[in-house]
């Protein structure tokens, strides 16, 4: 993968938000007939989190380890930027969704500036 940008985070675009938590796994081990844990039912899915302390905790691996991490958005739904950062060979190394403003002095923070109506950043000024 050859990149002539520069190594350094980047927005790569936004998730929406309507069950007030987000997934972080390879769709391959959860969607389809032969994935190896498949979910049919929003409901199924909802009774996994129960019984893994997902609301307890903020976070929780429903399906089993190794398969995907369920996280809470902090605020429910809504509209959250993704940023991932980039090595020098263009290769992405780290994702970040942002659930709230960036902190000042975040690296991220003049990145979210552009995303002022799905999440309230502030002036440094």
């Amino acid at each position: 993968m050859e990149s002539k940008r520069k190594a350094g985070w980047r927005i790569i675009g936004k998730i929406g938000v309507d069950a007030g938590l987000c997934w972080i796994g390879d769709p391959c081990y959860v969607m389809g007939r032969d994935a190896s844990s498949a979910v049919n039912q929003w409901s199924d899915f909802c009774d996994k989190l129960d019984a893994a302390g997902h609301d307890e905790r903020g976070f929780s691996t429903p399906l089993g380890k190794g398969t995907g991490v369920a996280v809470l958005t902090g605020y429910g739904d809504g509209v959250y930027p993704v940023a991932a950062r980039f090595n020098c060979e263009g290769r992405p190394v780290e994702i970040r969704v942002l659930f709230d403003a960036p902190e000042v002095g975040d690296p991220l923070r003049s990145l979210w500036k552009g995303f002022d109506d799905e999440i309230d950043v502030e002036d440094d000024e």
